[in-house]
């Protein structure tokens, strides 16, 4: 068919292939120019002579648009191939090729440990004393008595009592190690703190001697009876009972202490019980029947220490830690003038063993603190000295400069090389800072040397005392009960602590033990007294019972506490670094 003949036209050519891809982007037909007379159903030799003719820049495009190419990256790096070396693993100095100097992690100069570290344990609650030191006469009794089990008649008792920190547990404790391993001795040590009454002391009694399982109270007594008071054989053990805080027992009933005193002092007996409480007269106020009986036991009392004593302990203790081969009469970490101060203090106070520990690893924190100060000054002026070819290189780890970091490197070496021999010594300064807040007859002074835990335990005490008052004067118009106590229990204490500790999070609470002993360092500073049912500031007077007993003294968790610090030096503690977290618990709301 011929062309109409009339305005000029266009032909466009397709190249029509079998297998087109589904784009729909830009197409991939090329256009002819001046194509008028060309049938567009027709390709010939003519037109493929016009695209041969067109230029190359063109053809190049329009046959990168005929087959696109789209660039494609491996998702999956292969495991054999090699892994990149980048400036960031490698750093490259003078030609040669160093790996990276700085650790993971940042170090920090008190996260290095110096030799005070090694005198501190020496000085910490529950650390090995070794040989115990003094106690001569005491020792000599102690022996003597636990040399009945070499005997056919071992039978008696002894009332060991003292003081707290007096070393009368540490002094048992060595006594018996030879004879828990004797075959014919079984040896049984007991913490009545943990019986909860008197049921549970004979089992427990029973269970530790390996007499069968649990009973009942009755039973338990009459089978404990026939252990311990069979008749004498030649094949019968011994049984060498220890009841540590034997006072304790007094708040179950006086029976199950009496029985026991009894068991060991009859005659056809095979028990050697030793007693340790803190009373010196609790036989003589709690257990007069044994008095009316003939049946008296056996008493060792454990004073105070003496300053020689404790001078002589800590010289010992410190000594321990110095090499074979050492100057003789030489003590490291504390200097003997130190040391004479720390002993009389204590000794003219509590004499307190615990306590003149606690001044030691005190003094040795400050000594520490200074020898770290001075190393890091003289440090930094080595790094100054350095030229910058010298100067390590390294990464910045953690936003750490590699300055401070070549300072922490060259402190830690030299506290390294620190030695017992050479190490700096605590001075009479030094102890003269510790004992001014340990021993300071000023109250702000010493709640400012408090922890955070026990600022919250004493501010607890504070706001509950608060309370009980409010309640009294509110209930003053009543009738009056017969007993109404102000002075809580530590127990009841604890509940307090750990309520307003808990409400909005403000403070994590210790656990009970953890509290317990948190209370006793806040009595031997005197922040914390004791409350008797006799003559307590807190406690109303009793009624006295029908049967005309007078209350027993309580302990432990039935303890009564009271606080001895004034509303002013409380509203003073509670400022500073936690002071948010003291005025909440202080306020009492929680107790609302």
């Amino acid at each position: 068919m011929s062309p109409t003949l009339g305005k000029r036209s266009r032909t466009v050519l397709e190249d029509v292939s079998p297998q087109t891809p589904r784009r729909t982007t830009r197409t991939t037909k090329p256009v002819i120019y001046d194509a008028e007379n060309i049938d567009p159903e027709v390709v010939d030799d003519e037109v493929l002579d016009i695209l041969e003719d067109l230029p190359s820049t063109k053809r190049q495009r329009t046959a990168s648009k005929r087959v696109p190419v789209t660039p494609t990256t491996p998702r999956h790096r292969h495991v054999l191939s090699d892994s990149p070396s980048t400036p960031r693993h490698v750093v490259m100095s003078a030609g040669k090729l160093f790996k990276r100097m700085t650790p993971s992690s940042p170090l920090t100069p008190s996260a290095v440990q110096t030799v005070y570290h090694s005198a501190r344990q020496v000085f910490t609650h529950g650390a090995e004393p070794g040989t115990l030191v003094g106690r001569e006469e005491e020792r000599a009794t102690l022996t003597a008595f636990l040399a009945r089990c070499n005997s056919k008649d071992a039978s008696g008792c002894l009332y060991v009592s003292g003081p707290p920190g007096t070393g009368k547990s540490a002094m048992i404790t060595e006594l018996l190690q030879p004879y828990s391993t004797r075959e014919d001795v079984k040896s049984v040590y007991i913490n009545c703190m943990s019986i909860k009454s008197s049921k549970d002391l004979y089992n427990t009694l029973l269970g530790a001697l390996g007499e069968g399982e649990d009973r009942n109270e009755a039973d338990a007594m009459s089978t404990l009876q026939e252990v311990l008071c069979q008749k004498k054989q030649g094949s019968a053990s011994t049984c060498l009972v220890t009841l540590d805080e034997i006072d304790h027992i007094l708040t179950l009933g006086l029976e199950s202490l009496y029985r026991l005193f009894e068991w060991s002092l009859q005659s056809p007996s095979r028990l050697l019980l030793i007693g340790i409480a803190n009373a010196l007269d609790l036989t003589d106020r709690f257990l007069p029947r044994l008095k009316s009986k003939n049946l008296k036991p056996e008493l060792l009392p454990f004073l105070p220490y003496s300053a020689p004593q404790v001078k002589n302990i800590i010289t010992t203790r410190l000594k321990s830690l110095l090499p074979a081969g050492a100057k003789e009469g030489f003590v490291p970490f504390i200097h003997p003038a130190a040391i004479e101060l720390c002993s009389r203090k204590v000794a003219s106070q509590t004499g307190d063993l615990r306590k003149a520990f606690e001044i030691c690893r005190r003094a040795l924190d400050l000594i520490e603190q200074e020898v770290r100060s001075k190393h890091e000054d003289e440090a930094r002026e080595e790094l100054l000295q350095m030229t910058p070819s010298k100067k390590p290189l390294g990464e910045k780890i953690n936003g750490a400069s590699s300055d401070r970091r070549s300072i922490v490197q060259i402190m830690a070496k030299s506290l390294k090389e620190l030695t017992a021999d050479d190490a700096p010594r605590a001075s009479i300064g030094h102890l003269n800072k510790v004992t001014a807040a340990a021993f300071s007859n000023g109250t702000t002074q010493r709640l400012k040397a408090l922890n955070l835990q026990q600022k919250a335990a004493l501010c607890a005490l504070v706001a509950y005392e608060r309370r009980a008052r409010e309640k009294v004067k509110a209930s003053a118009e009543g009738t009056p009960s017969k007993s109404r106590t102000l002075a809580p229990t530590v127990r009841i204490l604890f509940d307090t602590y750990s309520t307003c500790c808990t409400r909005d999070a403000v403070l994590h609470p210790l656990s009970s033990s953890e509290f317990r002993e948190v209370v006793g360092s806040l009595e031997t500073l005197g922040l914390v007294n004791a409350v008797d049912g006799k003559n307590g500031s807190f406690v109303t007077p009793q009624t006295p019972s029908r049967k005309g007993r007078k209350p027993t003294a309580a302990s432990g968790d039935d303890r009564r506490v009271a606080c001895a610090a004034g509303d002013k030096d409380m509203e003073s503690m509670a400022e500073g670094i936690g002071a948010g977290i003291l005025k909440a618990i202080l306020s009492g709301e929680a107790l609302d």
